[in-house]
């Protein structure tokens, strides 16, 4: 990959404690590893003064999700192949979608152009399954992830590039086979959570597939703050893309009370209300004691392992759900 952001640092400034770990050279990696995401648990990424956000947090997401070395002569090679191998339909679909990337973050905005947008998309629309190319929602995948590596597009697409191929390789389908999976889940881990909201929510016939799609399919990028969604995801490239599915009902608990007292909870969960990062990190890991081994193993694997949605069927029928 290209040089690391941790060499554009600015000159005088203090580097924390997890900055500090990542700088130097880790003997045993999943020893190393292991005691980076326990910082990220216990410290935080922390943003200091004068920043809107971590300097060096792309360079932790880069080291947590195994991105592997990628130049940036590849990725302007790829920009000089799209003439002739972009579907032209495909790029339509992803004019139509950038130019509403977060519309409404000002700081977002003003960090991230719609044409690095375009360019990066394009790119991975040229490199993943050719049957695909693009998906809607992959715009707001994306801007997270732009906006920590807004000032290199290469270091950008290196990370979503791997984070659609190796981690949720399923949500990037003609179907988006890996989200309805989710989605399912997100319905099985509420009933076990919470029995009242979840027979509630049947009560008005809502599923997770009317109310949860955006918060699944973007890993919960489409709800604002912003930097609430880098914390989300700090933790979650830590730990798991798998605690998305966690992540959700997290917040259908932390809005328990509006949604039993609402006659219309669509209403509130048409935009979900915004994030609190902490909140939904501490409720997400304290669900999992709660569920059935057997149900979190398939939550792990459901991103890339097609035999989960068969497993989900006879788990519901063994457990009577």
């Amino acid at each position: 990959m290209q040089s690391s952001p941790l060499k554009q640092q600015v000159r005088g400034r203090k580097k924390d404690s997890i900055e500090q770990f990542i700088s130097g050279s880790q003997l045993f990696l999943e020893n190393g590893l292991s005691q980076l995401r326990y910082m990220i648990l216990i410290e935080g990424i922390s943003t200091p003064s004068g920043y809107d956000q971590s300097p060096y947090r792309s360079y932790v997401w880069s080291i947590l999700l195994r991105v592997p070395n990628f130049r940036t002569e590849e990725y302007i090679s790829l920009l000089q192949s799209m003439p002739r191998t972009l579907n032209p339909i495909i790029y339509k679909k992803i004019k139509n979608d950038t130019f509403r990337t977060l519309k409404n973050d000002t700081n977002f905005k003003s960090k991230v152009s719609e044409e690095s947008l375009i360019r990066i998309l394009s790119c991975i629309a040229i490199t993943i399954d050719d049957k695909v190319g693009y998906v809607q929602g992959l715009n707001v995948l994306l801007a997270p992830i732009a906006y920590v590596c807004h000032k290199s597009e290469p270091y950008a697409y290196a990370i979503l590039h791997n984070l659609i191929r190796n981690h949720i390789p399923l949500y990037i389908t003609p179907n988006l086979d890996g989200v309805h999976t989710a989605l399912n889940l997100v319905e099985v881990v509420l009933k076990i959570i919470d029995p009242v909201l979840s027979e509630y929510l049947d009560s008005k016939f809502l599923k997770p597939e009317i109310y949860a799609f955006p918060s699944i399919l973007t890993l919960c990028a489409c709800t604002p703050p912003l930097k609430s969604v880098l914390k989300l995801w700090d933790f979650l490239f830590a730990y798991g893309i798998h605690m998305n599915i966690l992540f959700v009902v997290a917040q259908l608990i932390i809005n328990r009370s509006l949604l039993l007292n609402s006659d219309s909870p669509m209403k509130i969960l048409r935009n979900f209300p915004p994030l609190n990062e902490n909140e939904i990190i501490k409720l997400s890991l304290s669900f999992i004691p709660e569920l059935p081994k057997q149900l979190y193993d398939l939550i792990v694997r459901h991103g890339y392992d097609r035999n989960v949605p068969t497993e989900v069927k006879s788990f519901l029928i063994e457990n009577n759900l």
